[in-house]
């Protein structure tokens, strides 16, 4: 029995890491596309609206991750 749940780690591992092994593939072949079509991506990155949206993401994504942990702390308090 021991040796069945220690198979299912390892394969919930490798399955993990196999995901994160293809992010990065797929982000190496999208730059690899982006420079075969000859767009700068430094110039893109540079330009005042993409910096204004990136700041945007990044507010939106602290008011979510605040709002996790209202969640996660409401349903500890549950269980408590």
């Amino acid at each position: 029995m021991k040796n069945i749940s220690t198979n299912n780690q390892t394969a919930k591992q490798s399955k993990q890491q196999g995901g994160f092994l293809q992010i990065i593939v797929a982000i190496i072949i999208a730059l690899v596309i982006l420079n075969v079509l000859g767009v700068d991506l430094r110039e893109v990155l540079a330009k005042p609206w993409v910096r204004e949206f990136g700041a945007y993401i990044v507010s939106l994504m602290r008011i979510v991750w605040q709002d996790i942990l209202l969640i996660i702390a409401f349903f500890k308090d549950l269980a408590a």
